[in-house]
């Protein structure tokens, strides 16, 4: 019979090992995972965590294109339209808060976006 593999002793006790120390070190990873865990501290797809998901680009409302503010979650092309006019007429932003008084922004879709947007003064 033709083998497609022909391993000597030594190499099959090798790989034999090998297979073994794989196999301990994933059933500790899946222990510690699922019952080693401190009580009261989430697993890493829990929503919670998710949740405080901080974005790496964070825009300024002050400065930021019209199609840039679109990209924030919950912000349509009308919404980034009323905010640059807000911005145009009113003269900037003084705070992040001040997004409430544009129409179609209420106290939620604020929270929602607060994590996305920024206010500086140049």
């Amino acid at each position: 019979m033709n083998r497609f593999f022909e391993f000597s002793q030594t190499q099959t006790k090798t790989l034999s090992i090998l297979a073994v120390v794989v196999l301990l070190g994933a059933g500790y990873g899946f222990i510690r995972d699922f019952y080693l865990r401190p009580s009261g501290t989430s697993h890493p797809w829990d929503r919670a965590i998710n949740d405080e998901y901080r974005p790496t680009l964070i825009l300024d409302l002050n400065f930021s294109p019209v199609d840039s503010l679109e990209l924030i979650p919950g912000i349509g092309p009308v919404l980034a339209e009323r905010i640059v006019a807000y911005r145009i007429e009113k003269g900037g932003f003084a705070a992040i808060d001040s997004l409430i008084n544009i129409s179609g922004i209420g106290p939620v879709k604020l929270d929602k976006i607060r994590r996305f947007v920024k206010v500086s003064t140049r």
